[in-house]
């Protein structure tokens, strides 16, 4: 793997688990029923947290980082 795909893939791992750990944290504070979702099925808890996007701009900027970082690293191996 060159080094370029495994920096990238180590920043993509890292900010997935910031981005899946603020889900958490946004699903909890909307209902228990959605953290649980987020929790048991992450990729639904995204969907679910579309509705807040507006006021949650981290949420997508976050989400597009971890989306480009992975096709760099896919893109590169």
């Amino acid at each position: 793997m060159p080094p370029v795909a495994a920096v990238s893939l180590v920043f993509a791992l890292v900010l997935g688990a910031v981005l899946w750990i603020y889900v958490l944290r946004l699903s909890f504070a909307e209902s228990a029923l959605s953290g649980i979702v987020a929790i048991l099925l992450p990729p639904l808890a995204l969907v679910n947290i579309l509705a807040h996007r507006r006021q949650d701009r981290e949420l997508v900027t976050l989400t597009g980082a971890v989306i480009l970082l992975i096709c760099t690293a896919v893109a590169t191996a």
